[in-house]
């Protein structure tokens, strides 16, 4: 008997249901909850996302039919992107010693490293490389090819003259100083915010940033000399799209400064770069990245820029704002996540942090190369280093780019409008504006909306904060300051983490009273330990009780407790238990809202439940059992 095999049809025996369908299908799964409450989100930024994106969400956006290495450059500057060129590996070193600096740079540059990133010695970073002399930087950079490997520095307007130093080691090594990549930038608007002061009066500044860029046009035209260091706001608790409107509307400052002097637009542009924080929201992330190419196509576009100019070098740096002192290892997770956000939006160069770059400790060899292989694994093992656009053509990515653009112009108006970033940090807007979002980031992260595993979700009761890197600044030779002083560098955890390692010299135990089966107390159990383990209060669980006296007599040695059952059974058992344990300090766990006044009332001192603000809760626990701030 023949059979006659049919050729599987799978548009037709699964047809694709329409949007319409779908959003049916997801508003009958939520029981009649409100759609847009619980399927839309707002970012920080202002955005409100979507549950899932669609061509018609792209209709009409005119950079999506650019390819590769075409302007507005949301690409990348090269048509085959990374496949032709993959970044540059550009890990921070930080060792003072000059000569194991250098043995540290080579053996480095043989183990993936692709760029020399030197971080200087600054006036709020004493850790930093010490450079006097030209036989210094030779020191450093002794056997190193700078065509191969570029060198990068971040440097302050107060350094020695690291570019004629660079010019003599060319001379004495004979590489051709004309035709070397990299970066001696200078930011002296990021460093007027990061430090609150300039070594230099302003009018000082400005003429050496004119004598430098002139000089680099003369000599080292691919030698970038301004490097925007937008990183300085992220630290701070900005958001993406402060991020964007600061870094654009300082470009636009130095520019029309540097046109004022008589240098053209094509001669300035290619001097620049700029230095992005990458955050674990992945995607706003790469849209991040890729928006920037646009803002910056365009701006150059209309100071009269040709189409080279109109691509930008961009470095991209893991987060500080999120990182923990706590569950250390963790911060590989989100260095993972924010490098890969960078690779995939196209950054030119990556510097991914050591897991315990927030310890005040030296780097290690282990940390730094975790750090470095992150980025090897990207290339080497997820292959994207041959890939010339991964995130191209993604309708939520695409979109969300457009979002960024759009938001970030219209702020960088309303700043060149009232005078430009130096003016604003002067009046101390941009403190004000970052303030606000930093404080809902960190509020999102007090009352968990925000996981920080290891800090506010999941804290492991033996692990013990380190020493934390402390911040040092020296501003004896300020020439001029800011009124309301630096930006503040935060951390979103930071506040956690401190109350826990306060509280961890006291000791102070909470006795869960588990009252009826298993399966009646265990969630509310489960959920009270980790709420409490998180401030540092050691938990030690009941047996599980089904008559109010034993449960008393279990908790007679401890100083507080916390009642863990069903709402059902509250009405019952809060009053029965709290009338035989007025020495105690009483904890529920829940928030039953049409019970809450009465269980007050039998005696109930703190509630925690999931919309309890973490910090203040754990505060107030703290200070009714005698712990003081």
């Amino acid at each position: 008997m023949k059979v006659e095999l049919q050729e599987l049809d799978l548009r037709k025996e699964f047809p694709p249901p329409s949007l319409e369908e779908w959003k049916q299908a997801v508003v009958a799964s939520l029981k009649g909850a409100d759609f847009d409450k619980v399927m839309r989100t707002k970012t920080y930024e202002g955005i409100t996302l979507k549950p899932i994106y669609t061509k018609e969400d792209v209709a009409g956006l005119g950079f999506t039919d650019a390819l590769p290495g075409e302007a507005p450059h949301q690409r990348g500057n090269a048509p085959q992107g990374f496949a032709s060129q993959g970044w540059k590996v550009a890990q921070a070193q930080t060792t003072q010693d000059l000569a194991a600096l250098n043995r540290e740079i080579l053996d480095e540059l043989s183990r993936g490293l692709s760029a020399v990133n030197l971080v200087l010695k600054h006036d709020d970073f004493p850790a930093g490389i010490e450079l006097r002399s030209a036989e210094d930087l030779a020191t450093a950079l002794k056997g190193v090819d700078l065509k191969a490997a570029p060198l990068m520095a971040q440097m302050d307007m107060g350094d020695p003259d690291l570019f004629s130093w660079l010019e003599e080691f060319c001379a004495q090594t004979k590489q051709d100083l004309s035709q070397l990549d990299g970066c001696l930038g200078f930011d002296p608007t990021g460093e007027f915010a990061r430090k609150g002061f300039l070594n230099l009066p302003l009018e000082d500044v400005w003429s050496r940033v004119g004598a430098e860029v002139a000089r680099r046009v003369e000599k080292a035209p691919r030698l970038r000399c301004l490097s925007i260091d937008a990183t300085v706001y992220a630290s701070s608790g900005a958001s993406a799209v402060q991020e964007l409107a600061f870094a654009l509307s300082t470009a636009i400052g130095y520019i029309q400064g540097l046109q004022a002097s008589g240098l053209e637009i094509d001669k300035i542009a290619p001097l620049f770069q700029v230095k992005f924080s990458l955050g674990s929201n992945l995607f706003m992330e790469i849209a991040k990245i890729r928006a920037f190419r646009m803002l910056w196509s365009e701006m150059v576009k209309a100071f009269g820029g040709n189409d080279e100019s109109r691509r930008i070098w961009i470095h991209g740096k893991t987060s500080t704002f999120n990182k923990s002192g706590y569950d250390l290892y963790v911060n590989m997770l989100r260095t993972s996540t924010e490098g890969f956000a960078g690779v995939v939006a196209g950054v030119d160069s990556l510097e991914i942090d050591r897991f315990d770059a927030t310890l005040d400790v030296e780097a290690t060899e282990f940390s730094k190369r975790l750090a470095r292989n992150q980025q090897l694994i990207l290339a080497e093992e997820a292959h994207l280093s041959r890939v010339a656009d991964p995130a191209g053509g993604c309708y939520y990515i695409e979109s969300l780019t457009a979002d960024l653009a759009s938001q970030a112009w219209k702020m960088m108006q309303e700043l060149e409008a009232g005078g430009g970033m130096i003016r604003g940090l002067k009046a101390g807007t941009i403190h004000t504006m970052i303030d606000a979002v930093a404080q809902a980031r960190i509020d999102a992260v007090h009352k968990r909306r925000d996981v920080f595993v290891g800090v506010n979700m999941y804290a492991n009761p033996d692990d013990a904060l380190p020493a934390l890197a402390e911040a040092s600044v020296d501003d004896s030779k300020a020439a001029v300051r800011l009124e309301r002083g630096a930006l503040p560098k935060r951390r979103a955890v930071e506040a956690l983490e401190q109350f826990r390692s306060n509280m961890a010299a006291y000791g102070k135990k909470v006795f869960l009273i588990t009252m009826g089966s298993l399966a009646e107390y265990k969630a509310r159990a489960d959920f009270a330990t980790g709420f409490l383990q998180v401030g540092g209060f050691i938990v030690v669980e009941g047996t599980g009780y089904t008559d109010v006296q034993s449960a008393v007599e279990a908790a007679r040695d401890y100083e507080a407790v916390c009642i863990c059952s069903t709402d059902d059974k509250y009405p019952e058992l809060v009053p029965a238990l709290c009338a035989k344990l007025t020495d105690k300090i009483k904890i529920l766990a829940g928030y039953p809202a049409d019970q809450v006044e009465a269980h007050k009332q039998s005696g109930i001192d703190v509630f925690i439940h999931l919309r309890a603000n973490l910090l203040d809760t754990l505060q107030d626990l703290a200070a009714r059992m005698g712990v003081q701030k």
